[in-house]
């Protein structure tokens, strides 16, 4: 199987030259985290640009100075195998398909799950790719916090556990960017001092009017934005059922219960690509 064979062609972008807002209001849109970049009317991939750099960097209007170059592409052609390990190696969890330097894809971790490992005939369980070590966050917890923890852990979702410890969601950067708005800040720069007694030049001094869009987190516990519809798997289950379950839902990770009922661990997407790489 090839990376054409499970890519997605039909790929959402921003161009540069582009802004900051044209980012954000593709990003909200879709409910996604981060988007190619490619050069207006030529295609040619540019980079990635990610929410996460549109956060730490506020006050940068210009698209072209908040793109992560840097990023790893694949060809059409390319093993799924190989491009499986390139994003173990990397921790991208989507790269940029090319062929001659333009962008003529997507695959992400999420297209190899649903289309090489839903429905793979293999009896492994997901006790085998399963994560027993599990970050969580409380119930009660903001909302932007909640956005940090993901961040700083290298995340996209979490579970959600209440005061007694028991499992009563699941939340991801989906559900938070879904909530999120986009607020215009406006404020004046000052481009020319003037000293002290000089009022004559209050009139002639130069000043300028600087708008910015930024993305604002409602200010609401997790509770009121996790999914409380729990999609679980057993230690039993299949590797090719998991990722089953996840197409079926439409989510990137599964928690995993005990017959007891009680929570052992987690399996994400990115755990089932190394059915395809064994």
């Amino acid at each position: 199987m090839r990376v054409k064979d499970v890519m997605t062609a039909e790929v959402k972008y921003v161009e540069v030259p582009g802004t900051r807002a044209e980012a954000l209001e593709l990003l909200r849109k879709l409910n996604i985290s981060s988007a190619p970049v490619v050069k207006r009317d030529t295609q040619e991939l540019v980079g990635i640009v990610t929410l996460r750099n549109l956060f730490d960097h506020p006050d940068e209007e210009q698209l072209g100075m908040l793109v992560d170059r840097d990023v790893p592409t694949v060809a059409p052609e390319d093993p799924i195998e190989d491009t499986a390990r390139l994003i173990f190696k990397t921790g991208a969890r989507r790269l940029p398909v090319v062929k001659d330097g333009k962008l003529v894809g997507i695959v992400t971790i999420r297209d190899i799950v649903y289309r090489a490992v839903a429905g793979m005939e293999t009896e492994k369980p997901a006790s085998d790719y399963m994560r027993r070590r599990i970050a969580a966050i409380w119930e009660g917890t903001p909302i932007r916090a909640a956005m940090e923890i993901m961040v700083l852990a290298g995340l996209r979702a979490l579970p959600v556990i209440d005061m007694g410890g028991k499992l009563v969601g699941i939340v991801d950067d989906a559900d938070i960017i879904g909530l999120s708005e986009v607020e215009t800040e406006s404020r004046m720069s000052q481009m020319a001092g003037r000293s002290e007694g000089d009022s004559w030049t209050w009139d002639s001094e130069d000043r300028m009017y600087i708008t910015k869009k930024k993305i604002k987190l409602p200010d609401k516990p997790v509770k009121d934005v996790m999914d409380k519809e729990l999609v679980t798997v057993t230690k039993r289950t299949s590797v090719g059922k998991c990722a089953e379950v996840m197409k079926q839902h439409k989510i990137e990770q599964t928690s995993v219960m005990s017959a007891e009922g009680e929570l052992i661990g987690v399996i994400r997407d990115i755990d089932l690509l190394r059915a395809v790489i064994e």
